[in-house]
This record gives C-alpha cells, structure tokens and sequence, in this order.
C-alpha cells in the first residue's frame, strides 16, 4: 500500500512510519518538520492548515493515516481545519482509507460509557477543552464525509513499543484503564488502514487479550 502519514513527526506517527516501512509499504512521512527515517520513507514538508499541500500530500494514497496531535501553539482548530482538507483532497483524488487518532476523552452521541469512562471525559473536557473540543470537530468532519474512515480512542498514551496486547472495543474505558503505548496506537492504526475494520466507526483501543 502506498501510506501517507500526517503528523508524521509525533509520537504516534513516528511510530506509524516506522512499522509501515518495515511491512514494506511505501510510505510518505508528512509534517511541518519531517522525521528522519527509513531510507525507503520519502518525507514531505506540509502543513495540514495549507489545502493545496495537502492535496499534494495525498495523492494518490492508498490510506491516509492523521496523527496530527494539537499543542498550545497550534491553534485551537488546527485539527479539525486540517482534516476537513484531508477529507476534501481524499475525496477529489479517490484515497480509499483515513485512519484518525483522537482520545477516549471525547464523547459520541451513541458512546457506551459508564460511570468512570464519563467521569474521565468530564475532567479530560476540563483540563483540555480546547483538545477535546478540536477533537469533536474532527469527528464530524469524518461522520460528514462518505469516506471509509475510523477514528481511533485510546485512554492515556504512554510511550513504547507496540505489545500486541491491544484491541478495538466499543465500550468506553473506565478509570482504572491501563495506559496504551503509542507504538499500540500505530499498531492499531496500520492494522486498519490495511482491513475492512470498524468503517465509519469510532471504536475504542484498549489492553487485553485479543
């Protein structure tokens, strides 16, 4: 598969790279810097607020996976503007796949959650609204979208290597929820932008036996 990576230099999609190359796919490593990497990994400055570089990025993709993360500096719709040019070039140029990392802090109409799980989406909306509130944005750019995608939920991110530990589930994680390890997330990640997995779904990623 030809793979683009947006957000290529973060935690989650430095790891994504990594595991895409080494799989043999051909990958494209897309972020305003870059990450060094394989040398099969052909890297591509873009910045997702720029429609026309992402249009450029995208194209021709087979999946697009957005790991695109929102810091304080960012500004607090990068994501949401960013992906909804992600979504457009997808659309205009036929990628079949979109792939998103958000968190299980963000709440969805039809959430399975309980106590703990909505306790957790309470304090997360406190302490990082401005995440969490990019991050429901995102979400309904894809829901508007007729692309095939799934948006990812983890809990809290920890780093390390993947564990094969992980898998997709529908019910929320509560407060005892175990961290996952980015290198999970991009495991996750690559196994979907691959399979006909969770379309138009946002499960949740959690530790456990698969």
């Amino acid at each position: 598969m030809r793979i683009v990576v947006l957000g290529a230099a973060g935690g989650v999609g430095r790891r994504v790279v990594s595991l895409a190359a080494a799989a043999g796919h051909e990958v494209v490593a897309a972020a305003r810097t870059p990450p060094q990497a394989a040398p099969s990994v052909r890297p591509v400055v873009v910045d997702v607020r720029d429609p026309e570089a992402v249009r450029g990025a995208v194209s021709g993709a087979d999946a697009v996976l957005w790991c695109v993360g929102v810091t304080g500096g960012s500004g607090g719709d990068v994501g949401r503007t960013g992906l909804a040019h992600v979504v457009a070039a997808a659309a205009e140029t036929g990628v079949g796949r979109v792939v998103t990392v958000s968190g299980a802090g963000v709440t969805l109409p039809d959430d399975r959650k309980g106590p703990g799980a909505r306790l957790v989406s309470a304090l997360t909306r406190r302490f990082a609204r401005d995440l969490v509130e990019d991050k429901q944005g995102e979400h309904d750019v894809l829901a508007a979208s007729g692309l095939r995608w799934t948006e990812v939920r983890p809990p809290r991110l920890v780093d390390g290597d993947p564990t094969s530990r992980w898998r997709l589930v529908e019910e929320a994680p509560g407060l005892t929820a175990a961290p996952v390890s980015r290198g999970d997330v991009a495991a996750a990640m690559l196994d979907l932008a691959g399979s006909d997995g969770w379309v138009r779904q946002s499960p949740f990623l959690v530790l456990g036996g698969r």
